[in-house]
Formats: C-alpha cells, structure tokens, sequence
C-alpha cells in the first residue's frame, strides 16, 4: 500500500468512526435515585423585545431524578419563581424590571410562587449539531397552568453526579402571560415583547445511597 493509499484509509476510519457516532444513542449506567443539587443547579431566561433583550436567573428550589434500565425513567423539580432576577441591569432599573416580572403582569409570584417539571417520558436521540444526546417530555406548571413540552438536552453521569442541560423555548402567552404580545394585541407597533422566552436549563444531581 503506497503512502496516498494509507493516508486515504485513515481518512475513511475516521469518517466511518464520526457517522457511528453520530447515528449512534448513548447507554447511561448509574440507576438509581439522585437529589438535584440546588446550589449548582439553575435556570436561566432571555426575553425579548423589538428593540433589545433582557436575561436573568431563577432558582431550583429542590428536585429528584431517577434513573432505570440505564436510562432516565421518571423525575420532577421546582423552581422558585420569587427568586427571579435580571441580571444585565443595575440600580433602579433592574428593581423595576424584577418587581415586575413578579407582579400579574408576569408570573405573579406572590400567588404562584413556585413551578414544576414532572417528567412523563423520556429516550435516547442521535446526538445532535449541540451535543444533545437525550430527550424529555414532561408537563410543566407555571400559574397554575400545565401544559406539555419536549426538549433535547445533553445528559451525563460521572460517577455518581448525573447532569442535565438543555436550551429551549416556550411561548408565554400559553401560560396566561399575554403583557404585551403581539399575538393577543397586533396593535402595539414596535412596543411589544415576543411570545417566545428562551431557557437554558442546568440540574446537577447526586446519587443518593
């Protein structure tokens, strides 16, 4: 085999390896219950509007994940909406923004303080263009409100640590937040926020023994 030959066999195993990889679902070893870690957990949000964006956090208040038959089999956890943030302003106006982002405006904290992600089902998927290798389908409770959705994350155990991290989105007017959408007012102009609002979600867990 002369040295073109041999550098073409090298580049075709590494295609062949790349494609089993990419068509390839991942097995998690790890059963077993795991405690998410609220210190290290976290969610974060961006809302949007015409003329710019505003990004913040909220807190996981507690949660619990289960793993079986080397997958994710069941799981839940609470955000504690009260602790929402903005976190690229300062001074008064980020004062503003938070009192009302928790106001009947919003996500009306004082009397939904809290909502819940409660898995329902969940599977491996080919890994995709961000890394994510599982997806989840689960009801998601905000103001008293629960509606169903599907998200792709990147799921990993090591050792006994299990993490999870997502992206996605929601349309807010779905849970009752209508302040400004387009959608239920099309008269605003250029004064209105948009329906989606994107997440990036972070849970942390750890076995328990």
């Amino acid at each position: 085999m002369n040295k073109i030959s041999k550098i073409l066999a090298v580049i075709l195993s590494a295609l062949a390896l790349l494609f089993f990889m990419a068509f390839t679902t991942a097995t998690f070893h790890g059963d077993g219950s795991y405690n998410v870690d609220t210190d290290k957990s976290n969610l974060e949000w961006t809302g949007k509007k015409f003329t710019g964006e505003h990004v913040g956090n909220i807190k996981i208040k507690s949660g619990t994940l289960v793993m079986g038959g080397h997958a994710l089999k069941s799981g839940e956890f609470e955000i504690d909406m009260t602790t929402i943030n903005c976190t690229d302003l300062k001074g008064g106006a980020k004062e503003d923004i938070e009192s009302h982002l928790r106001n009947k405006d919003f996500f009306h904290t004082k009397k939904f303080p809290i909502a819940t992600f409660k898995i329902t089902s969940s599977g491996n998927m080919q890994v995709d263009q961000n890394g994510n290798n599982y997806w989840v389908k689960g009801d998601f409770s905000m103001k008293g409100i629960s509606n169903e959705i599907k998200i792709s994350c990147n799921l990993k155990i090591a050792g006994t640590v299990l993490t999870i991290m997502s992206r996605f989105s929601i349309d807010r007017t779905k849970w009752d937040i209508k302040y400004k959408s387009k959608t239920i007012f099309p008269d605003l102009g250029d004064k209105f926020l948009y329906d989606e609002i994107d997440m990036r979600l972070k849970l942390v867990a750890n076995k328990i023994h």
